[in-house]
């Protein structure tokens, strides 16, 4: 029996010698996780047990979509079923993993020429489910080093198993949706099955994604449809750019520095300090483009989460910082300093970094606006107006019934002016709101050619 390891120089294919099924299946488990695994949010298949149909879900902008893929009749048995519907959704996690990890973010040229290659395959993944690779007479098998290539072999011999030509077909069908999907969302098309890039954390941007989160955001400055419109990775370009001319209107506002607005902020209610501030402070002052920012800070979290570290160096300037600073506490005390402030590989969460650096980025516009706002309004409105002698009592006091009728409107009046004030400190709120958008609209629109 053969053996099969990870070659120095990575061939197309391997020739695999088994006697059995037992070994390929663990060869093409090690190959099939060999793209990113952290892929949870791509299509799942599944078999759904009381009208026995194979059935695909996806994410979508909210909640998840689904179809019937196939019909698998009563013959099938739950264990082919399984089997079937996890090599579609490790197959799907491949063709997303191209998709997430595109030649264009290569660290290298080798790596650059991997993912190309990878991408490349898409052509021939629904030939390799028709007519997939099989164990010769003698027991050799051939097997690519390619994630994608062979993920498409190993569902195509389950199907070459279960020998269910409308199956195939049905199969084939499907996958041809899906990577119309992926190639759709390269393009920044997210309608149909493309739309679970929303839910993806890419380390490129598509121009044409950017461009309409930035669209989203001269619309509402705040970015209220962010969040579910466009790939997370894009929308936080767009909104680094507009965090940074938030930063530089709010900075105007207050006579403090645009990295220095989110302290401040943070003085009239709890906000997002350390992301916004790092990334404001490498637009403004390195004069960094927001992809750039976004980008190394979103390759470092995914590392992270991968368990590797980027920075070392930058990691241990930051606990030497930190060490530094707690040798000004008693000696008992430093321990537990130390303990509650550690060093991080990254400052995202590495489960899901560029939907956890949008919400800091927004956050960190909203801080602006409120630090604005506070700065603002210069008017102290009363909301506890007190209009008892405006409204008067009855004119003949002699009838009581019309006094009593006077009591009610004044009441009624008094209830009236308190609603105004309410009502007039809301459109102040909104005037000071407005004024916010136009000047951020402003600022951005100057900065506007380095958005990219």
């Amino acid at each position: 029996m053969g053996h099969a390891r990870v070659p120095r120089f990575w061939p197309s294919i391997a020739v695999v010698t088994c006697g059995g099924d037992s070994l390929w299946q663990r060869i093409g488990a090690w190959v099939s996780t060999s793209s990113s695994g952290r892929l949870p949010f791509v299509s799942v298949y599944a078999f759904e047990r009381d009208r026995r149909d194979l059935v695909v879900v996806w994410p979508a902008t909210t909640g998840s979509l689904a179809h019937v893929v196939a019909d698998f009749g009563g013959t099938m048995s739950e264990g082919d079923a399984g089997a079937l519907c996890a090599a579609l959704t490790r197959l799907s996690d491949a063709l997303w993993d191209t998709y997430v990890r595109p030649a264009s973010a290569a660290d290298d040229e080798d790596e650059r020429a991997r993912r190309e290659g990878e991408r490349q395959r898409f052509d021939s993944v629904v030939a390799a489910v028709r007519r997939p690779n099989v164990p010769d007479e003698s027991g050799a098998l051939m097997v690519s080093y390619s994630p994608v290539e062979e993920s498409a072999h190993r569902l195509g011999r389950v199907l070459h198993r279960l020998a269910d030509n409308g199956l195939v077909e049905a199969v084939a069908a499907d996958l041809q949706v899906e990577i119309d999907a992926v190639t759709r969302a390269e393009l920044g098309d997210l309608s149909g099955r493309a739309v679970q890039a929303v839910a993806l954390d890419r380390l490129d941007v598509s121009p044409i994604q950017v461009a309409a989160a930035d669209e989203l955001l001269r619309a509402d400055p705040l970015g209220a449809r962010l969040l579910a419109a466009v790939d997370p990775a894009a929308a936080c370009v767009a909104a680094a750019h507009w965090l940074a001319a938030a930063a530089v209107v709010a900075a105007d506002a207050a006579g403090n520095t645009p990295g220095g607005v989110f302290v401040e902020a943070d003085d009239i209610q709890p906000v997002s300090i350390e992301v916004p501030t790092l990334v404001v402070e490498r637009i403004v002052e390195e004069d960094l483009s927001p992809r750039e920012v976004v980008l190394d800070l979103l390759r470092s979290a995914v590392a992270a989460g991968e368990g590797e570290i980027v920075d070392l160096a930058g990691i241990f300037a930051e606990r030497a910082r930190s060490e530094e600073l707690v040798r000004r506490l008693p000696a008992e005390r430093r321990d537990e300093a130390l303990a509650k402030e550690p060093v991080r590989a990254t400052l995202l969460d590495p489960r899901r970094p560029a939907r956890d650096l949008l919400e800091h980025l927004l956050d960190g516009i909203a801080s602006c606006h409120l630090l604005y706002d506070e700065y603002t309004d210069g008017e102290n409105v009363d909301l506890d107006m007190d209009a008892d002698d405006e409204h008067g009592s009855a004119d003949d006091a002699e009838d009581q019934h019309a006094e009593d009728e006077a009591d009610v409107v004044a009441a009624d009046n008094d209830r009236d002016d308190g609603l105004y004030g309410v009502a007039a400190d809301a459109g102040r709120r909104e005037e000071i709101a407005d004024a916010f958008a136009a000047s951020v609209r402003q600022q951005a629109a100057a900065a506007h050619t380095r958005l990219i």
